[in-house]
């Protein structure tokens, strides 16, 4: 065998050892995760726990969607999204699941169930900015819930209850090239909270209906960094329904209640952080009680339970008995 045939017969020897070493992760490499959600609502005060009065309605925390944003961990910018929706249901909680394309890398990630209809959410592009909040009410809403004293509201946004956010966050979480699929499980908790209150009534018999509505709260929540809105402050309005409390002293245990949501209680607000109780009673006439909710904030029953128990009783003045009346208004 000459020389040349043999050079030749090495290279070909070599090659073929060289190709079968060659691996192709590029090409071969998963470019999908699956996102695990579990949807924590076993500790949402008033709604799954620390029930004060079983009587009434709860808000619903339910959920059938989430959305899945990924964000750049140094620029905060938004890379890329997703929508999960395959539920099921496991150690009393609702899990959510599905998958999202993404190559290997470093990223934040920031889900929120979507099917919110009075939580909107606005600045969604950087991780900073995006924001959960609710619209104001309309003016005709503002004139039913203050009656005489909506000229008192004039500076103040009142807005819709919001709807519970569930919110799952992940920080520089590194996604490392694979050939297997990759599951990222995380947990979804509320940035919303909910507060039971009561009022003790005398007179309930002449109350049609009531509502109420509170100052000093939240307006919003820049969930993305967890921080809740401080400054302006917010008021929310809400139905007040008919119950009773048995552990009331006396015989009568009539109250007006409601259990509510909010962004939150603002800390520092104070001497402005009121409700306004209105009832229109069986004459047509609003009836209004003002009471400062300072030291009801300040309660253990309220910090431990989001309970605000009011320590007085409102009586509901007989229409025909009216003491004060200014334009169909009973001004207490």
């Amino acid at each position: 065998m000459s020389k040349h045939v043999i050079r030749i017969a090495l290279a070909a020897v070599i090659l073929a050892s060289a190709l079968s070493c060659i691996r192709r992760p590029l090409e071969d490499m998963m470019e999908q995760v699956a996102i695990r959600v579990d949807v924590n609502v076993k500790a949402v005060a008033n709604v799954s726990c620390d029930v004060y009065n079983e009587n009434i309605p709860v808000p619903n925390v339910n959920t059938d969607m989430m959305r899945v944003m990924v964000y750049d961990p140094g620029t905060r910018n938004l890379l890329t999204q997703s929508f999960i929706s395959q539920k099921t249901e496991e150690n009393g909680d609702q899990v959510l699941s599905g998958m999202l394309n993404i190559s290997y890398g470093n990223y934040d990630f920031l889900i929120y169930n979507f099917d919110t209809p009075t939580t909107q959410v606005s600045g969604e592009n950087n991780e900073n900015s995006i924001l959960g909040y609710t619209s104001e009410i309309p003016d005709a809403m503002r004139t039913r819930y203050l009656g005489t004293k909506a000229g008192e509201y004039d500076n103040v946004h009142i807005n819709y209850e919001p709807d519970h956010l569930m919110v799952a966050r992940e920080h520089n979480l590194r996604v490392s090239p694979r050939d297997t699929l990759v599951v990222i499980k995380t947990v979804a908790t509320t940035v919303v909270d909910t507060y039971y209150i009561q009022i003790h009534v005398e007179g309930m018999q002449y109350a049609s209906s009531a509502t109420a509505i509170i100052n000093g709260l939240s307006p919003s929540n820049h969930f993305g960094l967890n921080e809740r809105t401080l400054d302006p402050t917010a008021a929310v309005c809400f139905e007040m329904l008919k119950s009773q409390d048995p552990r009331l002293p006396g015989e009568n245990k009539d109250v007006l209640c409601a259990v509510f949501n909010t962004f939150g209680k603002i800390p520092e607000a104070t001497s402005n952080l009121h409700v306004t109780f209105n009832v229109v009673d069986v004459a047509g006439n609003l009836q209004q009680k003002d009471i400062n909710l300072d030291t009801v904030f300040k309660s253990q029953d309220a910090i431990e339970h989001h309970w605000l128990l009011i320590d007085e009783t409102w009586t509901i003045v007989n229409p025909g008995q009216g003491q004060q009346e200014t334009g169909g208004d009973i001004i207490l």
